[in-house]
């Protein structure tokens, strides 16, 4: 076919049709559980709104999916060949979140007690050289982060199955670092700010990934399974050539030994005669 792709069978146009639906890098939720804990802190400072807890992914403006990579060394074969051989699977470890910040500086304030809550200070005077920090338990401040990737039409269905979306989870997620904010007297535009969360690994969640059904090259229908009686399997001939239908029955101990038997002495016939050459 003119116009076709070298090394396919699409034309240009057909592999557009067909493959053209591509992720947009726009189309994207992330959602923060706050630790229990953690939450009951938030709240005793009376400042955050319900949904702000609740929904603390929706002021996020951008993110990324992350990577990984896989740990090897070195190994030399019998003939002294270098292979790399793979022994771990190594993580980011980190990924940045970037927050609009509300008027309110509640997305700001979040972070920032949640780090509070983290390394508390303790002492009567903030200010005073007699205070310090005292490290809260990882299990009362970590938790899960979701990123939750999807298409725009991914509330649509084709062909009863969900259009591709993939949602990662990272494990026992906290704020490692705020950064600054820049404000000036300069053309003013929104405030945002980056959080970078430390965890310890991510899982993905494939099951809203869409799986397309496979079609025949020549677009054929799907033929029906086949009829018994007409399977080669299923019929035997004799030295007349008739086809006749072999009929099961149920075996003896003693018969199934005999066939056993026989096919083991078969067997080291066999071996036998290969051990000649």
């Amino acid at each position: 076919m003119a116009g076709n792709i070298p090394g396919t069978r699409y034309s240009t146009k057909d592999f557009i049709n067909k493959f053209g639906n591509l992720a947009q890098s726009s189309q994207y939720r992330s959602h923060i559980v706050l630790p229990s804990q953690v939450q009951s802190f938030l709240q005793s400072k009376r400042i955050f709104s319900r949904e702000i807890l609740s929904e603390t992914g929706v002021l996020c403006k951008a993110t990324s999916l992350p990577g990984s990579s896989l740990a090897t060394h070195d190994v030399k074969d019998f003939y002294g060949v270098t292979q790399k051989h793979a022994y771990a699977r190594q993580f980011d470890g980190t990924i940045d979140l970037t927050f609009y910040i509300d008027s309110n500086y509640q997305m700001l304030y979040l972070f920032e007690f949640w780090m509070e809550f983290i390394m508390q200070l303790n002492g009567q005077n903030p200010r005073s050289g007699n205070s310090y920090y005292k490290a809260s338990f990882p299990d009362e401040y970590r938790s899960s982060l979701f990123v939750y990737k999807f298409n725009k039409d991914q509330d649509s269905f084709l062909q009863g199955q969900e259009r591709g979306s993939i949602t990662y989870e990272f494990i026992n997620a906290f704020p490692q670092n705020i950064s600054s904010v820049g404000v000036s007297y300069d053309a003013s535009s929104v405030l945002e700010f980056t959080v970078t969360f430390a965890y310890e690994r991510y899982i993905t969640d494939r099951s809203g990934i869409f799986r397309p059904q496979i079609e025949s090259s020549n677009n054929q229908a799907t033929k029906s399974a086949p009829d018994p009686e007409d399977n080669p399997s299923s019929t035997t001939t004799s030295d007349s050539g008739t086809k006749t239908k072999m009929v099961n029955k149920d075996l003896t101990e003693e018969e199934e030994r005999e066939i056993a038997e026989a096919i083991a002495a078969e067997r080291e016939l066999v071996r036998g005669s290969l051990e000649l050459f």
